[in-house]
């Protein structure tokens, strides 16, 4: 059996996609028992030359010849972005084509509206690549623990953070070095804002978080920061504390509620997240009955990328071959979790205080972390500076992010205090 395929937008992930399917296509032939084909490719630059074959292949500018074209079964979208995009899955589903998208900001902003169309339409919807390049987490989710239930999701899920963090523990590079370094690698975009401000990674916390656990994200109260602040000061000293320094996506999943935040974290250095260096992305789960579970890989990049599409593609060619029966709830809503608000989280954390030489200044800070309900674990003094400030390390047991939030606005007040206190998360992943 043939399966006929669509292509919108020809850029450097389409290109791998036809690649991948034309070099592979005897070996995904027998594996699959069907002949996959892309028979039409859309962009809005069908002249340049891509580097792949196209032999066959109808070129042109509009994305409905595809939508008009019945002998096509599957829309892959890669153009990007939330509008025309938006409007060529919309429509690729409405005229009853099952649908392909790498397009996270797209699901992130309108996934609701999307699934209902697909729903209405009983048409498929696959988005593999959408997180995590290619790893295959989403199909893991969705088919291999479909019978267990995810309680905590701890995700590295953006390679420009990650290769950026790596260079700063290991070469002891500032921010601005290894981003430049990242830039001239293609790790990092000209405009990286997306990357660095935690941005891009939130589109894949609230993709995994509505497929884990099955419920709507309120997208207003997902907590963001991302690394554009981070000093070398502190990856030094969370090092000397046994700790290293990571983007992280953290889902979790409480009787009534879900705790979604992206932001810098201390983990150990002994976990298995603490070894994900460099581009690769990592994430790691833990279910009821599995336990903990961890899947590493590339995350971005035209190959892995276009790994996850075809392999959507191939489960979609298996759909229209075998006629399997719709399921309208493999990504619905049905779980009622309230998204709780960041004040609410509780956490452990890392301060750095930056404060003049003067008596009773440990006193004075404890006092106040004491009026919040703040209990400290360890504190790590450093010698005073030449220029008379002195670095005051300090972690703190579970506290609520409410309360430290508002003791260390207190604390920035103090006529004692050299510059603004530095505030991280700390997860004690124990593998």
């Amino acid at each position: 059996m043939k399966v006929n395929a669509g292509l919108v937008g020809f850029g450097t992930i389409g290109a791998g996609v036809v690649r991948l399917l034309s070099e592979h296509a005897e070996m995904l032939k027998l594996r699959s028992g069907i002949e996959i084909s892309i028979s039409r490719i859309v962009d809005i630059d069908i002249e340049r030359d891509r580097g792949v074959k196209t032999d066959g292949i109808i070129m042109s500018k509009d994305y409905n010849d595809i939508l008009n074209d019945k002998d096509i079964d599957i829309v892959i979208e890669l153009v990007g972005g939330t509008t025309i995009a938006y409007d060529i899955v919309k429509k690729s589903l409405a005229a009853k084509k099952h649908v392909v998208t790498a397009n996270k900001a797209l699901l992130y902003a309108h996934g609701e509206d999307i699934f209902g169309v697909a729903v209405k339409n009983k048409r498929h919807l696959r988005f593999e690549a959408s997180v995590a390049g290619g790893i295959p987490i989403i199909k893991v989710i969705t088919e291999s623990l479909a019978g267990d239930r995810i309680r905590t999701i701890y995700g590295i899920v953006n390679g420009t953070t990650n290769f950026i963090l790596t260079k700063m523990y290991d070469e002891k590079w500032d921010f601005a070095s290894a981003l430049k370094k990242a830039q001239e690698l293609g790790f990092a975009e000209l405009d990286p804002s997306l990357d660095i401000n935690g941005g891009d990674a939130t589109h894949k916390l609230g993709i995994l978080a509505t497929v884990a656990f099955n419920a709507s994200v309120d997208r207003r109260n997902i907590s963001t920061n991302g690394i554009q602040n981070i000093d070398i000061r502190d990856m030094l000293y969370a090092n000397e504390l046994g700790y290293i320094i990571k983007l992280l996506a953290i889902a979790k999943q409480g009787n009534s509620h879900m705790e979604l935040r992206v932001h810098p974290t201390l983990i150990p250095k002994k976990c298995s997240l603490a070894s994900v260096a460099n581009e690769y992305n990592a994430i790691r789960l833990e279910s009821d009955f599995l336990g903990v579970s961890h899947y590493i890989g590339k995350g971005a990049g035209a190959n892995p990328t276009a790994t996850a599409v075809v392999s959507d593609i191939t489960d979609l060619a298996m759909e229209v071959r075998h006629g399997k029966e719709y399921n309208p709830n493999r990504y619905s809503p049905f779980n009622q979790y309230r998204t709780i608000r960041y004040t609410d989280f509780e956490s452990r954390f890392y301060l750095r205080i930056n404060t003049y030489e003067r008596p009773g200044i440990l006193a004075t800070i404890t006092k106040i972390f004491g009026e919040h309900n703040i209990s400290i674990s360890s504190v790590m003094q450093k010698e005073v500076h030449p220029d008379q400030s002195i670095p005051i390390i300090f972690l703190t047991h579970r506290a609520r992010e409410k309360d430290l939030r508002e003791a260390v606005a207190i604390i920035d007040t103090l006529d004692i205090i050299r510059e603004k206190t530095v505030v991280f998360h700390v997860e004690d992943i124990l593998s």
